[in-house]
């Protein structure tokens, strides 16, 4: 008996030993790209001043990026994670009030941060869907900055975190996106500039931009689950391909799907109503024609 007792603890202690030297790892690595930096330079975009481009960029901001699903609805800011198993991790106040970075924030460096997820430190930031953002043309991209440089100073009122806990520390290690400026190539050419209209080219814009990829997969087939709800096909091989545009419309501007359920609060529809009656014909035109991927049964 002693021999066995013997023998289980060494196994045990073993495993401890190997769980300590795994966890070490992970933070070793995650930390060392958590703390390094990426070139400051950036391409020069220009910012407009006009009400027009001011307003094109907050619909922009709002409708496409969803800028207020993390930043808060005054974009001041807000606690997004307060777990420290997974994440202390408060959003950044995007205006000039106290502990805003609005008031610091040169044109640089919001195309740094937006474009290539990237901080004033030059180092990576946390969850900012820079690879969707990526895709927004300069002169779109100029206009959501004219926006963000005019909004209203808003005091954040949570304290600052950026601290990854094991949780997120170890599914970053297994492949899970974490750091945005990991995902973005910065010396690659930019996506062509696509007019807008309701055509099928600006709608892959709308729908690249807008970050729809990160939930509904490169090949918007879905699978998987986000918060525990299964990320839709948006194909025409799924749900999508009996729904007529009338439908589709229906269910961004009223959250309705057409047999009267409601969409899942995951699905950020509510961000999405003020896109215009063009904007959402041009994504029907594009999800519609994509190649259908039919549902694993």
């Amino acid at each position: 008996m002693r021999r066995f007792l013997k023998w289980v603890g060494y196994i045990v202690g073993g495993l401890i030993v190997l769980i300590l030297i795994a966890v070490g790892t992970v933070y070793a690595i995650t930390s060392s790209r958590l703390a390094k930096t990426y070139p400051a330079k950036v391409p020069v975009v220009s910012v407009p001043t006009d009400t027009a481009s001011i307003e094109r960029g907050r619909r922009l901001a709002t409708a496409v990026g969803k800028c207020q699903a993390c930043h808060g609805d005054n974009l001041g800011g807000k606690m997004m994670s307060d777990d420290a198993m997974f994440a202390k991790l408060t959003s950044s106040n995007l205006t000039s009030g106290q502990g805003g970075i609005g008031g610091t924030y040169t044109d640089e460096d919001w195309v740094r941060a937006i474009r290539y997820g990237i901080g004033k430190d030059n180092k990576s930031l946390i969850f900012m869907p820079s690879e969707a953002f990526y895709h927004f043309s300069d002169a779109d991209l100029g206009a959501i900055i004219a926006y963000l440089k005019s909004l209203p100073p808003a005091d954040l009122t949570v304290p600052k975190e950026r601290s990854p806990g094991p949780i997120m520390r170890i599914i970053s290690f297994i492949g899970f996106p974490m750091l945005p400026a990991e995902l973005v190539a910065r010396n690659t050419t930019r996506p062509v500039d696509v007019p807008a209209g309701p055509t099928r080219e600006y709608g892959e814009y709308l729908t690249k931009a807008g970050g729809c990829l990160g939930c509904h997969g490169a090949n918007l087939a879905g699978g998987g689950a986000m918060e525990g709800v299964k990320v839709p096909n948006l194909t025409p091989g799924g749900e999508l391909g009996k729904w007529t545009e009338a439908d589709f419309v229906k269910v961004i501007r009223t959250g309705m799907r057409p047999d009267g359920r409601v969409i899942s609060a995951v699905m950020p529809w509510p961000y999405m109503k003020e896109l215009s009656d063009e904007d959402l014909k041009a994504m029907w035109l594009y999800i519609h024609a994509l190649p259908a991927v039919t549902p694993e049964t």
